[in-house]
């Protein structure tokens, strides 16, 4: 049994769902419509102690749902109290490694074999946070979680760990579950996707977004309609509405060495600066930076460019002017 979000009216709602083999494939159904607050269905007693709602549990017997209750109560574990949540945690956590057993080569390949790429790729990402996922299939003990779900369920449970993610990283995440570095050569496309070529890019997720729409193998067991399933249209809205992190910073970049550039080829195109002019950039007299041999000619021009560098909040167009000169004043040194 598991817990999954609707919107319903424009609304979050909850829903009380289990996984199921209908003799073809693994299929979901609904249970029990929680709505928006599945908090009213927890009672307090005092202290720490809280129960189900004993009408919720009577109805689910009544569906033939195996479920325990202590099942029934980590689902809900989430909408309790904070506090109690808090104190009861390590009573909660204390058994999850009690029946741990390593994995066998033929488990090893069965869960592998039972478990889609993209489903791989979303935990890898959610547990690690790598976008390198070269050595995917070594962490196949973390996707055991993945059998006996029925897509919706994995999709569920999916919705819930990506939770933890910020919106800073939504577009690095898709980028990786999708694979999309596999289209690019650039020794960089897997530490600095925010400067390949983002048309591209674009270009190549929508391939891979119709691709996966098509997969029958991926979509099994969930009753879909003709328009794009809405679990994928998160992922158009996450990669589409957000930027990579970093990437307005590297634009920033981008945009001041430009300018630079265009600065410094139309600096090439004026005439020669006088010895004058360059003393007056430098703050010096004419007297002074003649007599500066190259090596103090660089400590000057370093200590004077840290100062009107953009990047330390100096003026650019001085920097430019500085560099010029500098440049110039070289020529005469070599």
């Amino acid at each position: 049994m598991y817990l999954a979000r609707r919107i319903i009216d424009n609304k979050l709602h909850y829903v009380l769902c289990e996984s199921y083999d209908n003799g073809v494939c693994l299929t979901n159904r609904d249970l029990v419509a929680l709505g928006p607050r599945p908090e009213q269905y927890i009672t307090y007693g005092g202290g720490s102690s809280f129960s189900i709602d004993e009408h919720l549990l009577d109805r689910l017997v009544q569906l033939g749902v195996t479920a325990s209750y202590e099942e029934i109560e980590q689902i809900f574990l989430p909408f309790l109290d904070p506090y109690i949540r808090i104190k009861i945690s390590h009573f909660c956590d204390r058994g999850r490694y009690r029946n741990w057993r390593p994995m066998t080569a033929a488990v090893k390949a069965k869960v592998l074999e039972q478990t889609h790429v993209i489903d791989r790729r979303r935990i890898h990402y959610l547990r690690f946070g790598q976008v390198d996922q070269r050595r995917l299939d070594n962490s196949v003990t973390l996707y055991k979680q993945l059998l006996d779900k029925s897509r919706d369920e994995l999709e569920q449970l999916m919705i819930a760990q990506e939770q933890d993610l910020s919106p800073a990283e939504y577009k690095r995440y898709i980028f990786t579950i999708f694979d999309l570095q596999h289209y690019f050569t650039e020794s960089y496309a897997r530490s600095m996707p925010h400067i390949l070529n983002q048309e591209k890019l674009d270009q190549y997720f929508l391939q891979e977004v119709c691709r996966l729409d098509k997969d029958d193998a991926f979509w099994q067991g969930l009753d879909r309609q003709e328009k794009l399933s809405p679990y994928l249209v998160r992922y158009i809205v996450m990669f589409f509405d957000y930027d990579f992190p970093g990437s307005e910073s590297w634009n920033d970049f981008a945009r001041l060495f430009e300018e630079s550039r265009r600065s410094a080829r139309k600096n090439l195109g004026t005439k020669k600066m006088s010895i004058n002019a360059a003393g007056s950039v430098f703050g010096i007299s004419r007297t002074e930076l003649a007599a500066m041999d190259k090596k103090q000619l660089t400590a000057l021009y370093r200590k004077k460019a840290h100062k009107l560098h953009p990047d330390k909040g100096g003026d650019h167009d001085l920097f430019i002017e500085l560099t010029a000169a500098y440049n110039e004043l070289l020529r005469g040194r070599r």
